[in-house]
């Protein structure tokens, strides 16, 4: 098993995609067909921002840790993290 990465204290900009099943129901759909009209589907979920990090961090608990608040609806377990980047904040 490949030692995980840490992430040194400092200002970072990141980028997080998720993506995970779900079932689409299109608006408007009366209650009588909306399981007939429902269809399985993908969905993503974008979050970006930037944080102070005050001590060093294993790269995968933090990782873990924006995909919790992205996802606090979702079953952890059906999840996948399809892109996660730290950029240093420099200047």
């Amino acid at each position: 098993m490949p030692s995980s990465k840490i992430i040194k204290p400092g200002r970072y900009d990141y980028d997080l995609t998720v993506e995970f099943p779900s079932t689409y129901i299109p608006e408007h759909t009366p209650p009588a067909f909306r399981i007939a009209d429902a269809c399985e589907t993908t969905r993503r979920r974008y979050v970006n921002g930037q944080f102070d990090l005050s001590a060093p961090v294993d790269h995968e608990l933090l990782r873990q840790h924006f995909v919790t608040q992205a996802c606090e609806d979702v079953d952890p377990a059906i999840v996948t993290v399809t892109r996660f980047e730290l950029t240093p904040v420099t200047a």
